[in-house]
């Protein structure tokens, strides 16, 4: 699997790592328990709950959905709706939008993301 290596994939989360607090997972989970149909997201935190659980940093696709997430919330207690803070969380952290699933997610549910995602992912 090749990463898309366009500098601004994971804008100013490229190459770094991050450690999962049990706080903020709080905080991302009350947001998308509203969405609980879409599983992409319950495995994402799912993930993030495992990283959590093993001691781990997390990078990448995790980073970028934990951090996406928990600008979206914040945006969202300030009163923007979600049409109009999720497009504003994903430019905050300068990521493309096809960096918010983890590959190995995309790969679990086919049918909620297009070929874009596997595109920029380099999964076909």
């Amino acid at each position: 699997m090749s990463v898309n290596s366009d500098q601004n994939f994971l804008g100013t989360l490229t190459d770094k790592e991050y450690d999962v607090e049990h706080e903020k997972l709080e905080i991302i989970r009350k947001p998308i328990s509203k969405f609980d149909e879409f599983l992409p997201s319950q495995k994402m935190i799912e993930r993030l709950e495992q990283t959590l659980d093993l001691g781990q940093k997390i990078s990448g696709a995790d980073a970028s959905f934990y951090f996406h997430e928990l600008k979206e919330a914040a945006l969202m207690e300030q009163g923007y709706d979600w049409y109009t803070a999720h497009p504003m969380a994903i430019a905050y952290y300068g990521v493309s939008p096809y960096s918010l699933y983890h590959p190995e997610v995309i790969k679990a549910y086919p049918e909620d993301f297009n070929r874009n995602w596997r595109k920029a992912w380099g999964i076909e």
